[in-house]
């Protein structure tokens, strides 16, 4: 954590104490709330112990709601089970090994061009990786770039702009950044034909840097438009109550066939300090935590029965 941050909630009565992941928890602390982003039998046992014998205190978050996240299927379940009118995810496909690429009938419910992501979504360099696949040529040559299991999500123009939507609980921030630029049918042919087929980048600024030619992008007034607050609150709460998580961001894109958005990822506990004034965000964030720990202790107090007094 940023020095200047951990100052500034200390200033607000909130302490960050490192643990040592070798210990128990009940070995350490007394603490208030664990933040982790770590994996493994060892350490979720761990936690499922500290949990137990300390009922009031706050894990953000529960190791099996981040999991969930770690699979680019069942993360964007939540999504279409909303219900909202405005918000779906692209249509998509399951690869699990690469004599699947090499098959006309894999794409037939899926038009050119497909972003082809790995199924796993860990952090890993890996699973940052992405290619933009223009034809079946390089359909076949994509698993010398990716190797399966893969998605294969259908590519949608969208004006280059993707909505990057932060979550801590109630705040919900939504801030734009640079996508991959929308394609013609002319663009289509000419990088196809430059490219064999398939365009690899290990992010997605690499992406936008590398289509900037020849590419171009309908940066309508309407593809700009931010969501609407109220519009981005429904949403948000759906997916904490769905999800179970305290802390996510959601990668969103405006529809170029219908009037509303598509989550195309989503990402547990991402880069807070890019927001302005993260460091109010976030500290706000433990401050309400523990204001809720507190309601809880009292209402636990209130649960506890009183002895009639003997006469």
């Amino acid at each position: 954590m940023v020095p200047a941050f951990i100052n500034y909630a200390r200033e607000r009565g909130i302490d960050f104490i490192p643990i040592d992941v070798s210990k128990p928890l009940a070995e350490q602390g007394p603490f208030d709330c664990i933040i982790h982003k770590l994996y493994g039998n060892e350490w979720d046992l761990n936690l499922q112990h500290f949990s137990e014998n300390n009922p009031i205190a706050t894990v953000i978050d529960h190791p099996s709601a981040i999991q969930r996240l770690h699979d680019r299927i069942s993360m964007l379940e939540p999504v279409s089970q909303l219900n909202i009118p405005q918000l779906n995810i692209p249509n998509q496909l399951l690869i699990q090994d690469s004599d699947s690429l090499k098959s006309f009938e894999t794409t037939k419910d899926l038009s050119f061009p497909l972003i082809a992501k790995s199924l796993v979504a860990d952090g890993s360099p890996n699973a940052h990786t992405m290619s933009l696949v223009l034809n079946h040529e390089g359909l076949t040559k994509l698993g010398l770039e990716l190797e399966p299991p893969l998605i294969l999500q259908q590519f949608v123009n969208h004006g280059g702009i993707i909505f990057k939507t932060y979550i801590a609980d109630d705040y919900v921030e939504c801030v734009k950044r640079s996508s991959l630029p929308d394609v013609s049918e002319e663009t289509l042919e000419k990088m196809a034909s430059d490219s064999n087929g398939v365009m690899s980048f290990s992010k997605i600024s690499a992406a936008v840097m590398a289509c900037d030619d020849g590419w171009s992008n309908n940066n309508s007034d309407e593809k700009l438009k931010m969501p609407a607050p109220e519009f981005l609150d429904e949403v948000a709460k759906g997916l904490r109550q769905s999800l179970g998580l305290h802390l996510f961001n959601l990668d969103m894109i405006r529809d170029d066939k219908r009037d509303g958005f598509l989550v195309v990822d989503i990402n547990y506990f991402p880069g807070y300090e890019k927001l302005p004034s993260y460091e109010t965000i976030m500290t706000d964030f433990f401050l309400n935590i523990k204001k809720s720990q507190e309601e809880k202790k009292m209402a636990a107090k209130e649960l506890v029965p009183v002895d009639e007094p003997k006469v």
